[in-house]
């Protein structure tokens, strides 16, 4: 007898404002991937053999990693691929998705030895920092706070009245080199500016009170280091202030930019003609709140 399962992880958005390194949220995007034993460990994608290679590929690294925790043998297992509207390399958790997928296959194959909170640390191990994967296995808004070994966070019961109109660029961005351009040490009028946001920030998303939204995003530590990466950064948040919105923020590590607004076709619609007029190519779609988090299921012996 083998098992076989389907994985899905949604995508996500972090380092939301003043949040950097702590706060994100899972958003309707989705990586969907079906799970069977076999005689060696096989990606595909849609059936056909996956572009990545194996050692490049994080769900591998990630099943990989996860049996040093594990008592039982994991076996060799077939991946396919079914879907992945994650875009990759865009500040929207691709890596991280991958990361929680993966650890999510050796644990179903285990029968579940990992209860959520390893799985958690798991992923922030691998990971390096919890913004990305948390939400992706929780769902929802996620604070989270990591020091000496030890992990706090909430998930934060978050308004539905907020939509995330996510707005890519054709270039790409890598970690490495936005995170290349941040100072060394901080002052401390930036350290507190961020401090005394965060804790109104995360208040005004569970109140679903957004009057001083764009002021609370405000951040002093990784955006205005990252604007410079992002080609028209700076008009684009403009065009999202002039058409009446209640919030911008970089999304991650960038490129991919964020407008927070209420539900609003019109305001979709005023974005994308303002895109247009750029000299790089930007898609702009609306998202809300995946509030599921990472699913393992409709697991069946063949």
């Amino acid at each position: 007898m083998s098992l076989k399962f389907k994985v899905k992880v949604p995508g996500t958005s972090a380092n939301i404002g003043v949040g950097y390194d702590c706060l994100g949220v899972a958003l309707d995007y989705a990586l969907e991937l079906e799970v069977e034993e076999s005689e060696k460990t096989e990606f595909f994608e849609n059936g056909e053999p996956f572009s990545i290679p194996i050692k490049d590929n994080f769900i591998n690294e990630a099943i990989n990693h996860t049996k040093k925790y594990l008592s039982s043998d994991i076996p060799n297992c077939r991946v396919n691929i079914t879907k992945n509207s994650i875009p990759l390399s865009r500040g929207l958790g691709s890596s991280s998705s991958a990361i929680v997928a993966g650890i999510l296959i050796a644990n179903t194959f285990a029968k579940n030895e990992l209860d959520i909170d390893k799985i958690a640390d798991i992923a922030i191990e691998m990971e390096g920092h919890p913004d990305n994967v948390m939400p992706a296995i929780f769902g929802g808004m996620v604070l989270t706070a990591c020091d000496e070994g030890k992990t706090v966070y909430s998930i934060l019961p978050t308004a539905d009245n907020l939509c995330f109109y996510v707005m890519i660029p054709n270039f790409k961005l890598s970690t490495e080199k936005s995170r290349s351009v941040l100072p060394k040490a901080y002052s401390a009028h930036d350290a507190v500016n961020n401090i005394a946001k965060l804790g109104l920030l995360v208040d005004s998303f569970i109140k679903g009170k957004y009057d001083n939204l764009r002021f609370l995003l405000g951040d002093k530590i990784h955006q205005p280091y990252r604007f410079s990466l992002i080609n028209d950064s700076d008009k684009i948040f403009d065009f999202s202030k002039k058409h009446n919105a209640l919030g911008e923020y970089i999304s991650g590590a960038g490129p991919t930019l964020i407008s927070l607004n209420y539900d609003n076709d019109e305001f979709l619609e005023a974005m994308k003609k303002d895109l247009a007029t750029l000299s790089d190519k930007w898609s702009i779609e609306k998202k809300t709140i995946n509030k599921k988090g990472a699913e393992v299921y409709d697991i069946e012996e063949i």
